[in-house]
């Protein structure tokens, strides 16, 4: 073992002797020095930042005009607000009231209400007292003026506007991060508290700083430095010294190969302390999953290592060495660039998002905006509206009203923009007429989901929840309803309003072609915002902005009323999902404990604890109390009760296939349909999740050629850039990263941690098998 040692330990020396070495040592000292004196300052969030702020833009001018124009309004919290805008404002609400168009940019109604958070002379108690003030405005409303600073007076100004227009704003967390440098703050804030900033530190900067650092930096500088390392060991005295010695070929190769690594980790165990260290003395993030980066850089540089071995073994050049094991990089970045334009192109837009079943029919719709159906007879996903990875137009997730009806929308440039690019009418679909879209009422602005409720069709447009009858949907798309007893017409759908409130309708929200809205007067459903209809139609129970909210029907039908509410804990933004299910609401939100309620009161019954590297990204009710969650991870687990009869709720392990896309619930059928692998279905009876059924649609051919070309050739060729996602799973502890769209919509992208560890482990493996049986053979 000794000859071996001396053997990795002169190869320290040599490397250590290096002058690209003592080079790099340099640069990544430079490189530390300069993010040395980046910190941060943690402030109460007040200041609104333009559009990023002002979510819904429309509603803000139509809140504004109406309370400069309706008298009845002038003494409101809204209508006050309206007076103490500035002149230029006023003069584009006047216009707006009229009919005329917005010509201010976002940014200047950011910067009349951050005038206003200096200036309170429009605060009057009386006129905020019908409003809604949630725990932290209410606490700090109890405050003397004089136990507030200045930062805590503004947050309590920015709290009292957002509760005076609701549904306007986006949602930021209470406190808010500002970055210096050497002493000097940024320009900009980030509105994330200090949970989040970590977050994105750990899931975001530092795998980024690492990849391009250790990742092909280093790399290159480590094949410069050690791809003499071989050939100098192959000159005639070198070797036959080494090999007088009582050492195996093998053995000697393997050292050497080991020893090779030198330089790479004295750079890394440098650079990645170092960050290590910035992070935690200047950013107070003490994050020991950094260091796991040490042996995975090294795990890297070894498998281009070990082709420029078997370069260096063969032609005892240096300088052929460097250009095969570049030409070996190129290859692996050419195959790592044709899978991900499959997996962009190909694979991504095809995943199913949601599904719903009609009868024997499956209907899903699919992460390229798609909506497509199942024919058993072809045993194939039919398209009716197609899968696209760059088109700009948005499939709403399709709902049963009847036996043989679904009703969805399409609007046009939705994924870049909630209200798209022109006005878009709901379509109904029915096995009658074939499954073709018909074209019905036109669709509520900024719609992002229906909902079926008994009878009556809810549109989640905005901050706003409206609704009409399906039977009036279905007679204007020239279908017959099948409900017994349903004699209702197609609405009226000519404008519902003249005058002031006609022409403000459109910012507000409120549909204005036989749609009326669900919500109480003055109420929205901020961002973010979950729905679920429960109790057979008769209930809505929504996620707004950590509110909980349970809304119950009329008798007539009509109207809904706010019967329960209750304000959770934690971050406001942080988003979540909400199931129902035999008397008990769960809530489960990133970041914290899965929450149960009861589902008439809202009342706690119990927490159940969630993996910070996972996050929820859908829930289902089974009946029986039980829940189905699917996680960032894409595996499913079971929320059931416990069996202390203390209303105690226990999480499971994981069930049923893995890389699951989502899942749905078919009461009539007591199935669970788990969409996994794209575009795979698994039938699971709700009871005990045994398969009662699947469905494995056939390949197009470009699948065909993913699954059978490519994907064995990302397999044989080693993934070195997948690794860079290992190294994001592992700084930030999760297993995904979510990704939102223009419009807001939210998209996982779990970590592939797996295959790339794997397809380098074994392509290493067989490379140093080869160098050796090739250096024990030759003769040098």
């Amino acid at each position: 073992m000794k000859p071996y040692l001396a053997i990795i330990r002169d190869s320290f020396h040599a490397a250590l002797s290096s002058r690209v070495l003592w080079i790099a040592f340099l640069a990544i000292w430079l490189v530390l020095a300069a993010l040395a004196p980046f910190g941060y300052q943690e402030d109460l969030t007040a200041d609104f930042r333009g559009a990023r702020d002002l979510a819904y833009r429309s509603r803000l001018r139509g809140l504004l005009a109406q309370g400069l124009n309706d008298p009845e309004l002038a003494g409101t919290a809204v209508g006050r607000l309206a007076a103490a805008m500035p002149e230029n404002i006023v003069e584009e609400l006047n216009e707006i009231s009229e009919g005329g168009n917005a010509t201010l940019r976002a940014s200047e109604y950011a910067d009349a209400l951050n005038k206003c958070l200096d200036d309170e002379s429009w605060y009057d108690r009386d006129a905020w007292a019908s409003t809604l003030r949630l725990t932290e405005l209410r606490e700090l409303d109890e405050l003397p003026d004089a136990e507030l600073d200045e930062s805590m007076r503004r947050r309590r100004a920015r709290l009292r506007i957002e509760a005076a227009m609701p549904g306007v704003f986006a949602t930021r967390s209470a406190k808010s991060i500002s970055l210096t440098y050497a002493g000097f703050d940024f320009p900009a804030e980030l509105a994330v508290d200090k949970t989040r900033f970590v977050g994105i530190i750990n899931q975001y900067v530092v795998p980024l700083i690492i990849d391009w650092l250790l990742g092909f930096i280093l790399i290159f500088l480590g094949i410069l430095v050690t791809a003499a390392m071989i050939p100098d060991m192959l000159q005639p005295g070198s070797l036959h010294l080494l090999l007088s010695k009582p050492v195996s070929r093998s053995m000697l190769l393997i050292s050497k190969f080991i020893g090779g690594c030198a330089f790479v980790f004295l750079c890394v165990i440098q650079l990645v302390v170092g960050l290590y260290l910035v992070a935690g003395l200047r950013l107070d993030i003490w994050n020991a999953r950094l260091l796991w980066c040490i042996p995975v850089s090294v795990f890297l540089f070894s498998v281009f290592y070990s082709v420029s071995v078997l370069a260096g073994l063969r032609w005892r050049s240096p300088i052929l060495a460097i250009g095969v094991t570049t030409m070996f990089g190129g290859i692996c970045f050419v195959v790592g660039i044709i899978g991900g334009v499959f997996d962009g192109f190909v694979t991504g837009p095809a995943r199913i998002q949601s599904m719903v079943v009609v009868g024997d029919v499956t209907f899903a719709s699919t992460q390229g905006s798609g909506l497509i159906r199942f024919d058993k007879n072809a045993n194939e996903w039919v398209e009716i509206f197609g899968s696209d990875a760059i088109g700009m137009d948005r499939t709403l997730p399709p709902v049963v009203v009847d036996q043989d009806t679904i009703i969805t929308a399409r609007t046009k440039g939705g994924r870049m923009n909630p209200f798209g690019s022109g006005s878009s009418d709901l379509l109904v679909l029915s096995a009658g007429n074939n499954w073709e879209p018909e074209p019905s009422l036109g669709l509520p602005p900024a719609t992002v989901r229906l909902y079926e409720a008994s009878g009556s069709l809810l549109a989640l447009s905005g901050s706003n929840l409206n609704q009409t009858e399906v039977a009036g949907v279905l007679a204007a798309a020239g279908e017959q309803s099948d409900k017994e007893g349903s004699g209702e017409k197609a609405p009226d759908t000519t404008e519902q309003a003249g005058g002031l409130l006609g022409r403000l309708s459109s910012l507000l929200g409120v549909a204005p072609t036989g749609f009326s809205s669900v919500l109480p007067s003055g109420m929205a459903l901020e961002p973010p915002r979950v729905v679920m209809v429960s109790g057979g139609g008769s209930q809505i129970h929504a996620l707004s902005r950590a509110r909980l909210l349970r809304f119950v029907r009329s008798e007539a039908g009509q109207s809904w009323a706010l019967a329960a509410e209750h304000e959770l804990e934690g971050d406001p933004s942080i988003r979540g999902v909400i199931a129902v299910s035999e008397g008990v609401v769960l809530v489960s939100r990133g970041e914290r404990p899965i929450e149960l309620f009861d589902s008439e009161t809202l009342e706690p019954l119990s927490k159940v604890d969630l993996s910070d590297r996972l996050s929820p990204t859908s829930a289902i009710g089974l009946g029986k109390s039980r829940f189905m969650l699917l996680t960032s991870d894409g595996r499913c687990r079971l929320v059931t009760p416990g069996n202390d009869g203390q209303n105690a709720f226990v999480l499971s392990d994981t069930v049923g296939p893995g890389t699951v896309e989502a899942i749905t619930y078919h009461a009539e059928q007591n199935l669970v349909y788990v969409a996994h692998d794209t575009d795979q279905v698994e039938l699971l009876n709700a009871d005990d999740l045994t398969k009662q059924g699947e469905i494995n649609p056939a390949l197009g051919v470009w699948r065909r050629v993913d699954k059978y070309l490519i994907g064995p050739l990302r397999f044989v060729i080693p993934q070195t850039g997948e690794l860079g996602e290992t190294i994001g799973a592992i700084v930030s502890g999760k297993s995904a990263m979510a990704v939102r769209d223009a419009s807001g919509e939210e998209q996982i992208v779990r970590y592939d941690i797996l295959r790339p560890v794997f397809s380098c482990s074994l392509f290493i493996a067989v490379m140093l098998m080869i160098n050796c049986i090739y250096f024990g053979t030759r003769d040098y």
